[in-house]
């Protein structure tokens, strides 16, 4: 009789169950929403990361109409979402700090600071001349 099987049912069920809750709590928010959602998800983040304070998320900054999200903390990353007025996502850093990256002119501003989300299961970078941590 083999007792790996049950196992492996028991490990496949669990890995699938956590990647289902993780995508399901990385869609975007309200910006400055307390929702259980938000602080579920950053209490993921922290256990992942090891250093995301809960309720710590990234926006648009005001007067803005959107900031891009990029692969890469770099201006010629591939831009892979946007976070529009309204929306927000859990950072990946502590504090929701920011990190230095690539240079990036934009929302009338240059820089080379970035801030690291989880955006569907990913990290990925917003500058921070359009976001802001809230």
């Amino acid at each position: 009789m083999n007792t790996n099987k049950p196992m492996r049912r028991l490990a496949l069920a669990g890995a699938v169950l956590t990647q289902t809750l993780l995508l399901s709590l990385a869609a975007p928010a309200a910006a400055g929403a307390a929702t259980p959602a938000a602080t579920t998800t950053a209490a993921v983040a922290s256990v992942e990361e090891g250093s995301a304070a809960a309720g710590s998320r990234v926006t648009v900054k005001a007067g803005w109409e959107l900031a891009r999200i990029r692969a890469y903390a770099r201006g010629d990353s591939e831009i892979v979402g946007e976070i529009k007025p309204g929306e927000s996502w859990p950072c990946s850093t502590a504090g929701c700090g920011t990190v230095r990256g690539g240079h990036i002119t934009a929302c009338d501003s240059a820089g080379d600071q970035w801030y690291a989300i989880h955006y569907y299961g990913y990290v990925r970078y917003v500058s921070a001349t359009c976001g802001t941590s809230i």
